[in-house]
């Protein structure tokens, strides 16, 4: 879809950029978010207002614009309960005039430039681990991404680590690194695991083939987890206007 703007590279893991210089880097990612603003940046700006509803760019002293990407059922991954999740934490940060929130649950029928248009403009991403999450990439430097994953997941078949820009080596960990944009990755579970309890937890466990299957269950989030994380991400997020 991009291929007038800038071809795809295979060589994006933390650890191969440190062997050799052929690596993707952070200049690699600027060029193309240069090459996507020269193309297309007024239609990307006009798709964002839309979606938001609103003319004011992001990065000005109103509300954290916070996307919420919800996976369609048949994919699996979804958040449940997500009324529930949305009247604890985000509606009363709206009625703060702290964020502005929209979720969007039909991604893949949206055109490739009105999926950059909502990324571009976001400054709070949460959605479940999946692909949707790539568009990080195009968040702009200073932005926050909250990675959910299902409950109960062996770390041997998927780490997360439940701290900032911790997981630097893992798909969405290292688009952040490349990016400028901070990511957690984070369980669904209640509580904060301490550093190496979940290895423990799991250590000596034999995974199973129900294990393997994990990318197939839905998301149960905590409802208190959920609001300490989302509120953090949006304070980090203003704090990083500061910044710029």
């Amino acid at each position: 879809c991009f291929g007038d703007l800038l071809g795809g590279h295979d060589e994006m893991r933390a650890d191969r950029e440190l062997r050799h210089p052929q690596a993707v880097g952070r200049r690699s990612v600027d060029v193309f978010r240069g090459a996507l603003e020269v193309r297309h940046g007024a239609e990307l700006r006009s798709l964002a207002g839309d979606f938001w509803q609103s003319g004011s760019p992001a990065g000005d002293d109103g509300p954290v614009r916070l996307l919420f990407v919800q996976r369609a059922p048949r994919h699996k991954r979804s958040f449940e309960d997500v009324d529930k999740l949305a009247a604890a934490t985000l509606d009363p940060l709206v009625a703060q005039s702290d964020i502005m929130w929209q979720v969007v649950d039909d991604l893949e029928q949206r055109s490739i430039l009105q999926q950059a248009a909502m990324f571009s403009s976001a400054e709070v991403v949460v959605g479940a681990v999946g692909a949707a999450l790539a568009w990080l990439l195009l968040m702009r430097p200073g932005g926050q991404v909250l990675e959910w994953l299902p409950r109960d997941v062996p770390p041997s078949l998927y780490r997360c680590s439940e701290l900032w820009n911790e997981d630097m080596l893992g798909m969405f960990g290292g688009l952040g690194r490349l990016s400028g944009v901070d990511h957690v990755c984070l369980r669904s579970e209640p509580g904060a695991a301490a550093a190496g309890d979940v290895e423990r937890r799991w250590q000596g466990a034999k995974a199973t083939v129900r294990d393997a299957y994990w990318r197939t269950t839905n998301l149960q989030v905590d409802a208190a987890k959920f609001d300490r994380w989302v509120r953090e991400a949006v304070g980090r997020a203003r704090r990083a206007r500061v910044r710029e």
